[in-house]
């Protein structure tokens, strides 16, 4: 049956993401997730698929990009790679049309370096052994990354700084963003642990990243981000939570089946 967990790879993810879900009502954001050849961490759009006017659609080709209201660069396994593959296919094209008639990008984790303006990789961690690659990113941000040998791996509490709603995710990556002053663009901080700034919008909020996987997971977070949406799209933002989305009750429900199901004796006897 349908066990109401996040899938385990990717094909499910496709599976149901690439239909676009128009039925669910006529005033919807259409969001499309870049499908990059390494995707990682794909169960960060898991919650934003339940709300009832979010629209959910896989991008692959430009086409794809100017059926949609808002672009997310999603995590990967090879940012490098990925980047290289995104500007191949004139992904990065169509997403400047996007923004041009104004649309929004969203980049999680490796998304969010693909916004700034540098990536550089002097040890090769992400690049096969090739000391010292660089790729040119985005350019939409005023950051810079360099890649390195250290994988962060943390799970975060934290505050959104504009509306106050409480942000849980978990930093995942090899890489470390800093914010480069540029009196050609704008970046504001909008979440922040300890005095270290995990994610940076643009002046006018049309583009916003962070580094934190689960990012969409809390409720009243996501339903304030949809409403942003919302009203860059001219529609009335609903003002309430009107979806949950809680692991915990599933996550109980399983253990439960397992518990009733599996013959522990036996299991004992052999851990032992």
């Amino acid at each position: 049956g349908d066990h109401g967990l996040p899938e385990e790879d990717s094909v499910s993810f496709k599976e149901a993401f690439g239909k676009v879900r128009r039925e669910k009502e006529a005033q919807i954001v259409r969001v499309g997730c870049v499908d990059l050849p390494h995707i990682s961490n794909f169960t960060d759009l898991d919650a934003l698929g339940l709300e009832p006017d979010v629209a959910l659609s896989l991008v692959r080709e430009p086409g794809d990009v100017d059926q949609v209201d808002v672009l997310i660069l999603p995590g990967s396994k090879s940012t490098l790679a990925d980047l290289a593959w995104l500007r191949s296919r004139g992904l990065d094209r169509a997403l400047e049309r996007l923004l041009e008639r104004g649309g929004e990008v969203v980049g999680i984790c490796a998304g969010f370096q693909m916004l700034g303006q540098s990536i550089t990789d002097p040890l090769g961690i992400e690049s096969r052994g090739q000391q010292g690659a660089e790729r040119v990113p985005l350019g939409l941000l005023p950051l810079v990354t360099e890649m390195g040998p250290d994988k962060v791996l943390t799970r975060l509490d934290v505050q959104h700084a504009e509306s106050g709603h409480m942000v849980t995710g978990y930093e995942i990556h090899h890489g470390q963003t800093h914010h480069i002053p540029d009196v050609s663009s704008e970046a504001v901080p909008i979440l922040e642990h300890k005095g270290r700034a995990l994610g940076f919008r643009a002046g006018n909020g049309a583009v916003w990243g962070a580094y934190l996987h689960g990012l969409f997971d809390a409720d009243g977070f996501r339903r304030h981000v949809v409403d942003t949406w919302r009203t860059r799209q001219g529609l009335s933002p609903k003002g309430e939570v009107v979806t949950s989305y809680d692991l915990g009750p599933r996550l109980d429900r399983l253990a439960d089946t397992l518990r009733a199901h599996l013959d522990w004796e036996t299991l004992r006897r052999m851990i032992a």
